[in-house]
């Protein structure tokens, strides 16, 4: 082949065996190096937009009553702790700690022996027929808007959907856009419900 010899096919393979294992341990050493940091990721335009903080009236058996700034989406536990926890004298199974609170709502915490506040759920063993007190559509629970005349299971779940979806009830004709309540139903839980 090309007039060489065996000695020399040998010798000229052996040279290119070296030169092969020598490119190959120079690139294990580049390959192996830690890669270059990547380049920081750039945001255009972009902010860390928190909504807008949400103004809230603590009243009752608080130890500081009063008016409290507090975040969108906060529940009534939260508020609550923003007021300086409950008094000895607060009956908190009257209230749902787990209600989200709204803008300008006010937030009454009993005391133990008094009346359930607005939006809480009947006394047990009252009929359920018609609260005793309005209900807030901001923080009822299913079982308390169940208890409006007119308004079943399914409906109740439509209003805590609608509430949950548009960040509250920011007024009582907005009932009115919830699937289900016609102006017949609206007339007929108006004078049961409060914001």
């Amino acid at each position: 082949m090309f007039g060489l010899s065996r000695q020399q096919l040998i010798a000229w393979s052996a040279v290119g065996l070296v030169v092969l294992l020598l490119g190959a341990n120079y690139l294990r050493g580049h390959l192996s190096a830690a890669p270059a940091p990547a380049p920081a990721a750039v945001t255009v335009g972009l902010k860390d937009e928190k909504p807008a903080p949400i103004k809230i009236h603590i009243v009752g058996a608080v130890a500081h009553p009063g008016l409290y700034e507090i975040g969108a989406g906060s529940r009534v536990a939260d508020a609550l702790a923003l007021a300086g926890g409950p008094t000895g004298t607060a009956d908190l199974t009257k209230i749902n700690l787990a209600a989200k609170v709204a803008d300008g709502q006010q937030l009454v915490v009993p005391e133990a022996g008094a009346p359930a506040p607005s939006g809480a759920a009947p006394a047990a063993g009252s009929s359920g027929a018609q609260p005793a007190q309005p209900v807030n559509l901001n923080s009822a629970t299913e079982e308390q808007l169940n208890a409006l005349d007119g308004v079943g299971p399914k409906t109740a779940q439509k209003i805590i959907q609608y509430r949950e979806e548009h960040g509250g009830f920011k007024s009582i004709d907005e009932l009115l856009e919830v699937p289900g309540i016609g102006p017949a139903k609206f007339e007929q839980i108006k004078g049961q419900v409060v914001i």
